[in-house]
């Protein structure tokens, strides 16, 4: 009876304001990671004028660094165990030095040496990667403890994504400031870039700030976890529930970031009009925003195992479909069959983002019936590491197949080159995803 009273307690929990406080973060966050991805390799090399190669190795190293901090900030912080609670401690502990380090990056004095800019950006970067995990995998791990009831995770997490997705629309919008800046000269564009991470950093800082102090952890998970760090990440990938999932997560992402590096070069060299590649990017992000409540809503009529794995098939088809962009001879049509293609891809990619970590905090509940344990942060933890995962390997493939496809940079493409970008921007993703939904039809945990 006690357990059930919990229970409906955290259901009725889950309210507007909840929902609202919990989101704040992940606004702050996407708005951050989008310009981290888009624009700082940009500006280290146009505006800083250190070598690509070697910004190149040193967000592969960041990167490297921010995947081996996945599973230790994530085991930490189910092992922490202090009164103002597990996640908002280590997020709070997060707040200045991701914000801080984020103004670091983009104000790397300009006229210093080359020795004196590299070792500045090098901390400022790998900090701010550390920080964002410390920030990132307590707060989707928070996210799995505000409710036991399946609908209102699925309302949690489509708020996370959505406000994640309007962060990065946010940073779109800044991101022309910044190009526009650079058209006036390097000092312009350091001042400019340096002016507007200052406001992010403060932005950042009383977002995270208001949502860590006035919205609290359920008291039910502050139980400290008493498996080591080892039998731990055993546990996790010997659960045969999560296993399937983070595999298929993994292969799914592979094939949405194979997209996603090909949008540009198709945009460029096989539509020929650039300037279509960040409309139809921001019209991705409204349409995975603006269609989070639907996803909502259909989960509450259809299994969000089986509604996740018709996104997948949807994805697989709507993809698939730009394969033809190479063969279609009018630009005009060109475009519009790309705009609609990235309505779909939107609308299809805001399930995963809205009901995958549905589905993984219902096997954290799982795992806690076998082990007696919480372990949101290394569960959320192996889903962080997955996912960037995809990326490295994305970067590594897409590299690979242009040049294996004979793409030039910056001259004209032969026909067969053309329809090898778009074979790598459709194709590629239609088998990833076909083949994560036909490994996610074995999925057997039931909500009830």
């Amino acid at each position: 009876m006690a357990e059930a009273l919990e229970s409906k307690a955290q259901t009725e929990a889950i309210t507007r304001r909840t929902l609202f406080l919990y989101g704040l973060p992940a606004l702050v966050k996407g708005y951050m990671m989008r310009l981290m991805v888009l624009y700082a390799m940009k500006f280290a090399t146009d505006v800083l004028l250190i070598a690509p190669f070697v910004i190149g190795l040193i967000f592969a190293v960041s990167r490297i660094w921010d995947a081996i901090t996945d599973p230790v900030v994530g085991y930490l912080s189910d092992r922490t165990r202090l009164a103002f609670g597990r996640r908002r401690s280590w997020m709070l502990a997060g707040t200045l030095p991701f914000a801080l380090t984020f103004v670091l990056i983009f104000a790397v004095p300009i006229d210093a040496s080359d020795k004196a800019k590299l070792i500045w950006l090098s901390l400022a970067v790998i900090g701010w990667y550390t920080a964002y995990t410390c920030i990132t995998v307590p707060h989707l791990s928070w996210g799995a403890e505000l409710s036991d009831d399946s609908d209102s995770r699925n309302k949690t997490f489509g708020v996370r994504h959505g406000a994640d997705a309007l962060g990065a629309l946010m940073a779109l919008g800044v991101l022309s400031i910044l190009i526009e800046a650079e058209s006036q000269g390097r000092y312009a564009a350091s001042s400019v870039a340096t002016q507007t991470s200052i406001v992010a950093a403060v932005i950042t800082v009383v977002v995270l700030v208001v949502s860590i102090l006035l919205l609290r952890e359920s008291s039910r998970h502050q139980t400290q976890a008493r498996t080591n760090a080892l039998d731990v990440a055993k546990d996790v990938f010997r659960n045969p529930h999560a296993r399937l999932v983070l595999i298929v997560m993994l292969i799914e992402l592979i094939g949405a970031s194979a997209m996603a590096a090909m949008a540009i070069y198709v945009a460029q060299y096989v539509i020929g009009a650039p300037w279509i590649a960040p409309i139809a990017i921001g019209l991705y992000l409204v349409v995975q925003t603006a269609s989070v409540p639907a996803w909502v809503k259909l989960a509450q009529r259809i299994p969000k195992h089986v509604l996740w794995r018709y996104a997948m098939i949807g994805s697989a088809i709507t993809y698939g479909s730009l394969f033809f962009l190479a063969f279609i001879e009018s630009q005009t049509a060109q475009i519009a069959f790309n705009l609609v293609g990235v309505f779909f891809a939107g609308f299809a990619a805001s399930c995963a983002g809205t009901i995958g970590p549905s589905v993984l905090a219902d096997i954290i509940d799982f795992d806690e019936r076998q082990s007696g344990e919480r372990r949101e942060g290394s569960y959320f933890a192996a889903w962080s590491f997955a996912a960037k995962s995809a990326g490295a390997v994305t970067i590594a493939v897409v590299g690979f197949a242009l040049s294996l496809i004979g793409f030039v940079p910056n001259e004209e493409q032969s026909q067969a080159t053309q329809i090898g970008m778009t074979a790598i921007l459709g194709l590629f993703p239609l088998v990833c995803y076909g083949v994560g939904a036909w490994l996610f039809s074995r999925y057997s945990l039931e909500e009830s």
